[in-house]
């Protein structure tokens, strides 16, 4: 997408245009926290179980199931975006009714952004199929650095019932306390990484219709603030685009309105008196009456 947009009220469109910047705010403080939490869950719950009946590689499969238990979560901030700019499930969402803007900005240059500060912009996965693809394969991929079992599979097929249990609490221990301990943590610490890196891509495919895009910001350390919300505080990341990239900015639509072109003309109006050019302004086409 050469353009993606981020839904916000005329009082953030203040914020984000004499600020020139955008707010990543806590995944963990949002009012839709419980989706990373899932996302998490989720993805502990494939990672862990996709050996539990694979008697062969027990000791791989606990230590997964181990580390993502233990696993601690990252400092996750991110700052939302959609492909679509003027959709009325994001009006009724994300802005207050009859004063919201979705502000279209350039996606290449975000892109360069993120590159440049060590974010990533990527898009939301809503197909679970998908979703648990790319666990699974995070999953085989830590096998593969995992200590191998000390002997084939064939050879333990070979063997009998209690020898066959042996094997398995020699093997845990070997990988838990023995010798490839800290091989085996390298591997579940490198998965527990990629988890963290995932989750926050991770969204219920009945939200498919946003086609969200998102810059993630794993532990930053600085430019960090907090805002007030009705019930708790909120650390938010300051994202410095426009003072930046002063031309990141290409179009904003003003959504649904009972007064669409006197809003037109005050956003042309904030946009003058930062020395903000060549903005194009558009006013919805939705019929959605909320006032």
């Amino acid at each position: 997408m050469s353009t993606l947009y981020h839904y916000t009220s005329l009082q953030g469109l203040i914020g984000v245009i004499t600020g020139k910047s955008v707010w990543a705010s806590h995944c963990e403080y949002l009012n839709d926290s419980s989706e990373f939490i899932h996302a998490l869950s989720f993805a502990k719950t494939v990672s862990g179980n996709i050996f539990m009946d694979d008697d062969y590689l027990e000791a791989f499969g606990w230590a997964v199931r181990d580390s993502l238990e233990h696993m601690i979560k990252h400092d996750i901030y991110v700052a939302s975006f959609s492909e679509n700019a003027d959709l009325l499930s994001q009006w009724r969402g994300y802005c207050p009714q009859g004063s919201g803007v979705s502000i279209g900005f350039d996606s290449e240059i975000l892109n360069a952004y993120c590159e440049n500060q060590g974010y990533r912009l990527e898009k939301c996965i809503y197909d679970s199929e998908i979703q648990s693809s790319r666990i699974i394969d995070i999953t085989k991929r830590c096998l593969d650095i995992f200590p191998q079992p000390s002997i084939t599979r064939e050879d333990y097929s070979s063997l009998g019932s209690k020898e066959q249990v042996v094997f398995t609490l020699n093997e845990r221990e070997r990988t838990t306390n023995g010798q490839d301990r800290d091989a085996a943590k390298a591997a579940t610490d490198w998965l527990c990484e990629q988890v963290n890196e995932c989750a926050p891509l991770i969204k219920h495919s009945g939200f498919h219709e946003e086609s969200e895009w998102r810059i993630v910001a794993h532990n930053p350390t600085e430019n960090i603030q907090y805002r007030v919300s009705k019930s708790h505080i909120v650390p938010y990341l300051v994202l410095p685009l426009i003072r930046e990239y002063p031309e990141i900015i290409k179009e904003i639509y003003i959504g649904p309105n009972p007064n669409p072109h006197r809003c037109k003309k005050s956003v042309k109006q904030l946009l003058k008196s930062e020395s903000i050019e060549n903005v194009t302004t558009k006013i919805s086409s939705i019929p959605f009456n909320s006032w």
